[in-house]
């Protein structure tokens, strides 16, 4: 006899949906070599735009992070620069002084720019500045200069302490030396970090001018040091 519960409950069918049908792939019969996979490559020398970027910019001033000194002569300099402070500002802009204006400002000095490197292979110029003729080499310019050779051999940070510069050695393993081949030729670090307009080559430059009282020339007249 049927049970009348079963028969007021109707038993429920559970259906699966329809599942497309996967498309099939057309016909193709791949060449013998296939499974070499070498031939999918471009060239890893033209760079994957993700590590080695090819510098555009280089500043000019004291590193702020850990860094090397590139020993090699070709990348240091002495020259005359001048460091201009805006007023209201920290940030100062450094200039190089071109001969035939050597010796006409008088703010300017001599400084040995030299190449410092960081870890990510970003670079930037630092100029150590040197007393000029009678005048005292004070701690500042000394302790830089004394960084600038601990950088020579080893990974280093500058932290500044009542009045001159320390140097913090970074841990083993912090990063390897800095690759040179890397790294662009001098004068190409000095184009990118100075430009035309960082080089005061007479009395034509509108840095010359303000210091010296000049009236601003026309725009105009000022496009060429852009």
């Amino acid at each position: 006899m049927a049970d009348p519960k079963q028969e007021q409950y109707p038993k429920l069918v559970t259906e699966e949906p329809n599942e497309p049908t996967p498309a099939k792939p057309p016909e193709y019969t791949p060449p013998p070599d296939a499974s070499d996979l070498s031939g999918l490559w471009l060239n890893d020398k033209l760079g994957d735009g993700l590590t080695n970027p090819r510098l555009t910019t280089v500043p000019v001033g004291k590193p702020k992070a850990f860094f090397r000194v590139l020993a090699d002569p070709a990348y240091r300099r002495l020259a005359e620069v001048y460091v201009h402070k805006v007023e209201g500002q920290i940030e100062e802009q450094t200039y190089l002084i071109d001969d035939p204006m050597r010796d006409v400002i008088e703010e300017a000095r001599r400084a040995t720019l030299v190449t410092c490197v960081f870890r990510d292979g970003s670079v930037c110029l630092w100029p150590l500045k040197q007393p000029k003729e009678g005048e005292k080499d004070i701690a500042a310019w000394i302790s830089a200069r004394k960084a600038a050779r601990a950088a020579m051999d080893g990974w280093v940070k500058l932290v500044w302490v009542r009045g001159s510069y320390q140097v913090r050695d970074a841990q083993p393993g912090y990063a390897p030396d800095p690759d040179l081949s890397k790294v662009p030729p001098w004068d190409e670090l000095v184009r990118l970090a100075f430009g035309e307009a960082g080089i005061i080559r007479d009395r034509n430059h509108p840095i010359y001018r303000d210091l010296f009282g000049l009236a601003k020339k026309p725009d105009s007249e000022d496009d060429d040091l852009s």
